[in-house]
């Protein structure tokens, strides 16, 4: 599982800096981490539950709040102010595909984690971390 974890956050992070060039991997890596255990939390777990989000439409309350919080931890991560660009790069990353399937990863990984021993092993974030414990 520490493997999956590993590899699937290294690509939801690595995606994270194609889209916002931002320069610091750690916070970068916490970002994705963080992001993931939004989605576990709101039961967005496969790549389905992502597309029936998108599907909803730009102006859908669901699809903007979904949004808003991938948007916020760009910006809380990255230090970005400019919310339109945060939002645009969450709007970008939401239709990578390989984003999706990464972070939905980490989300089902971390369901499983919590079910099973109730704590996360290999999480870096300290706020995620303490969340599942």
């Amino acid at each position: 599982m520490n493997i999956d974890l590993f590899n699937s956050t290294k690509l939801a992070a690595y995606f994270l800096w194609e889209t916002t060039q931002y320069g610091n991997a750690l916070e970068l890596w916490y970002c994705a981490e963080d992001i993931a255990s939004f989605m576990e939390r709101f039961q967005v777990e496969t790549e389905a539950d992502v597309e029936a989000v998108l599907r909803q439409g730009k102006t859908d309350p669901g699809y903007i709040e979904f949004l808003r919080h991938v948007a916020f931890r760009i910006y809380i991560y990255t230090n970005r102010e400019d919310a339109d660009t945060n939002w645009f790069d969450a709007e970008r990353l939401v239709c990578n595909v390989e984003w999706r399937r990464a972070s939905v990863a980490i989300a089902r990984i971390y369901r499983q984690g919590k079910q099973e021993t109730g704590a996360l092993a290999g999480v870096k974030s300290e706020a995620v971390r303490e969340y599942y414990q």
